[in-house]
């Protein structure tokens, strides 16, 4: 587990029968299970936000992603750098999600949107969970300032540059 990486409560992490590799600045929000088998490990690469009730099996996820509350990665799935998964979608086993990609389920169909992710709200988010988990250990409760948002979005376009994600 990286540096300024956390695991909110009731999340699952099963390294039972091979290894779960978490990046930096990583969040596995609430509810949210973990798990290997024998022959696929997890990865989850920098500034990657797995939201609320998702299940990973034995998947690789870049860096800078998002993976949208509700959604099922499964074996030997791989997401690209800086794409996002939305709410709700099942990515079947071997589906390659192509960097930068925004991945929609609708009908019980994959679309995907080569392109179109926004990773600055995926490592923004993940900013917020490093300034919450600092923030909770001191007792102090409460949104975030508009300002502070700001400066999240900010420093997200820096890391994103740094990884090489956006280039603008």
């Amino acid at each position: 587990m990286g540096p300024y990486s956390s695991l909110w409560p009731g999340t699952v992490v099963r390294a039972d029968m091979n290894r779960i590799v978490l990046g930096e600045g990583v969040n596995i929000q609430d509810n949210s299970t973990l798990h290997t088998d024998s022959s696929r490990e997890i990865t989850i690469g920098d500034y990657t936000l797995v939201g609320h009730n998702t299940m990973l099996h034995g998947c690789k996820i870049g860096r800078g992603c998002l993976i949208g509350i509700g959604s099922i990665v499964l074996d030997e799935a791989e997401i690209g750098d800086g794409a996002m998964v939305m709410a709700g979608c099942m990515i079947r086993g071997g589906k390659k999600i192509p960097p930068g990609a925004m991945v929609i389920q609708k009908n019980g169909e994959l679309k995907i949107f080569e392109e179109k992710a926004k990773p600055v709200l995926s490592v923004a988010g993940c900013l917020e969970y490093i300034a919450l988990s600092e923030r909770f250990k001191k007792g102090i409760f409460g949104p975030f300032t508009s300002e502070e948002e700001i400066e999240f979005q900010n420093k997200a376009k820096e890391i994103l540059k740094g990884m090489g994600i956006m280039k603008k």
